[in-house]
């Protein structure tokens, strides 16, 4: 085997996440065209650092004549990367958006699938961390397999309710679930109201004193 002489430094392995740090890795050897495979094999150990160097020694020690980088890309995938249950744990214990944007949380769910197709639910989980101000104009949405336009979708309609609330630097978008179609449109303009909605009981007190006619749905 021929090892080539390129210059390059990879950066220190990462222990949280090896994937991509083999898929940063891989196009830095694209790069540089570098494909021998014991030239790779001694880039990735000479980037280890000292603690997975010492867990990793088994495999260095006795690294097996030909394929070198895919043996120790398997090890140190199946010793630092998640299994398949902790990956699945963590996409069901998203809960919300918090402060990220709808896209950002769809990264993070792709991101756990790696190579895995998304099943039927994927979908739906996404789709229940938003708000039901997002939530509902996208229940019909045509991008039922494209999910990252799904989230394109739903950043569109994050990025407009966040933008007709510019005083606050983060929206709560429970407070915007809160308020009805009718009042989040058109203000303390609105002729109609729905329930739920925090408005519904002032604007029925309204219709009830005949300041106006109040449409109201229940």
């Amino acid at each position: 085997m021929s090892i080539e002489t390129v210059a390059l430094k990879l950066p220190t392995f990462w222990t949280t996440c090896p994937s991509a740090w083999f898929a940063q890795t891989e196009a830095q050897f694209a790069l540089r065209g570098i494909s021998a495979d014991e030239t790779k094999y001694y880039h990735v150990v000479a980037a280890l650092d000292a603690a997975t160097a010492s867990r990793s020694l088994a495999v260095i020690s006795s690294s097996p004549p030909t394929c070198k980088y895919s043996a120790i890309k398997s090890f140190l995938i199946n010793v630092y990367g998640l299994s398949e249950a902790e990956k699945a744990a963590m996409l069901l214990d998203i809960k919300e958006l918090g402060d990220s944007k709808p896209s950002e949380v769809m990264d993070k769910m792709l991101a756990l699938l790696e190579d895995h197709r998304p099943c039927f639910l994927f979908r739906h989980i996404f789709l229940r961390l938003l708000p039901e101000a997002i939530r509902a104009p996208l229940a019909n949405s045509s991008n039922n397999s494209d999910y990252r336009a799904l989230a394109k979708e739903a950043d569109n309609l994050y990025n407009s309710l966040t933008r007709k609330q510019p005083i606050k630097s983060h929206v709560d978008l429970s407070e915007i679930d809160s308020i009805c179609w009718f009042h989040r449109k058109f203000g303390s303009n609105a002729r109609r109201c729905t329930n739920p909605c925090k408005h519904f009981q002032t604007f029925k007190r309204k219709g009830n004193q005949g300041n106006g006619r109040a449409d109201l749905q229940y």
